[in-house]
């Protein structure tokens, strides 16, 4: 498929898609970082809750004070607060505040039994304990066995070992960064595409449309001239030929005239002047259209100036307006201006009865649903719009009848 094929919000679609997926990878990647870190911290911290109860298994708890100081000394760079916990709350501690931190049960052996089985409990030795000796942090088996497992330490980490490292953050922000900058270039791209697509396009339908104006040019052409002698000669004949005879040659000199309107039109289509934009203000000519146009109501609540050349919206206005009376010869035509965006739009609605044919085929050359219509009013009206910058639409009125809709460019200045 080739990429001007390809649909501008497809574009951002696949790269919102890759950027969830990006983000989810850093994401991932990130909350890894994040558990090794504190796989790495809770690896520290045990190895250093094995050096303390070794420190505190040869001590008792008046001298444990003495004992977590100079531990903190020797481990300032990994810890910065340590306690030992036993039933009845802290029975010592240094550093740092300990609530929450990292804690291991220990055994400390037959001087920390008082403490490790509370207050008032019985000191005494238990059946089968060994004095002296502990059981290290597996080997405990409660007050009658060896060692005293109820006892636990916890140890709180330095800022440099509990944090989350500044590598799952830069991943993390890195993926979220290059997400949204992978969906902004996709907005940007698409942008771009459909800009592009929408001038191939115009200059498609404007190829088809010269190739059709050229070849109806050329038959006018052709024509005028044969028209004109047969037109003058029926306008000679007009008071020569019996009076019986003479409502024939009048309907001669009228089918005549509107040939020549039809082949002036004609050559309109396929010859439009180039445009001279300035800017104007649209709700004014509006006014001034709709004044000589059989009366129109037109709603505007400020002036809107756009830039276009003023004769051709000057004869688009007269065409859409001749088109709503034509349908609604005794209703209000309604005539709305208002900004929508960077372009200006001009809403010429009626109440006639509505849409027969498709709304995009209404413009095409010699294509019309009026009995006395030459089929190349709206095609002269999507011409000049586009040759402004512009677009011009149908669409059916809610409650019945037909909007005539323009667009045209803000002017800037």
């Amino acid at each position: 498929m080739r990429a001007s094929k390809l649909p501008a919000w497809g574009i951002v679609a696949l790269a919102a898609l890759f950027g969830a997926a990006l983000l989810a990878t850093a994401a991932l990647a990130s909350r890894s970082l994040h558990e090794r870190d504190a796989a790495v911290r809770d690896g520290i911290l045990l190895r250093a809750a094995h050096v303390l109860e070794s420190l505190l298994r040869g001590t008792t708890p008046d001298a444990a004070g003495t004992v977590l100081n100079e531990f903190l000394e020797e481990q300032a760079g990994s810890v910065e607060g340590v306690a030992i916990v036993g039933p009845a709350g802290v029975l010592a501690s240094a550093g740092a505040d300990t609530t929450d931190a990292f804690e291991v049960p220990a055994a400390l052996g037959r001087e920390w039994r008082p403490a490790a089985l509370g207050a008032g409990a019985d000191a005494g030795p238990g059946p089968g304990s060994e004095p002296g000796r502990g059981g290290g942090f597996m080997g405990g088996r409660g007050p009658g066995g060896r060692g005293t497992p109820s006892l636990r330490l916890r140890l709180r980490a330095t800022p440099a070992v509990g944090n989350e490292s500044a590598l799952s953050r830069l991943v993390l922000v890195g993926g979220a960064g290059a997400a949204l900058a992978l969906v902004g270039l996709a907005l940007v791209a698409a942008r771009g595409m459909a800009e592009r697509q929408r001038r191939e396009a115009a200059e498609a339908e404007s190829q088809r449309l010269a190739t059709v104006a050229r070849a109806g040019a050329g038959l006018a052409h052709r024509l005028r001239n044969p028209l004109a002698v047969v037109k003058g000669t029926a306008q000679l004949l007009e008071d020569r030929v019996p009076e019986g005879e003479r409502e024939r040659v009048e309907r001669i000199v009228a089918a005549s005239g509107r040939m020549e309107t039809i082949l002036s039109r004609l050559l309109d289509f396929a010859r439009p002047p180039a445009p001279q934009p300035t800017s104007f203000d649209l709700a004014a000519l509006s006014r001034d259209v709709a004044s000589r146009g059989g009366g129109a109501t037109v709603h505007a609540e400020c002036a809107i100036s756009v830039r276009a050349d003023r004769e051709h919206v000057e004869t688009i206005l007269e065409e859409l307006l001749a088109n709503a009376r034509a349908f609604d010869s005794e209703g209000t035509i309604e005539v709305a201006v208002r900004v929508l965006g960077a372009n200006a739009v001009l809403d010429v609605a009626d109440r006639g009865p509505g849409l027969d044919l498709d709304p995009a085929s209404a413009f095409e050359p010699y294509v019309t649903s009026r009995p006395d219509g030459t089929g190349l009013g709206l095609a002269i009206v999507k011409a000049l719009a586009v040759a402004n910058g512009g677009s011009a639409t149908l669409a059916p009125r809610p409650g019945g009848g037909c909007v005539a809709s323009l667009s045209l460019p803000v002017s800037e200045g």
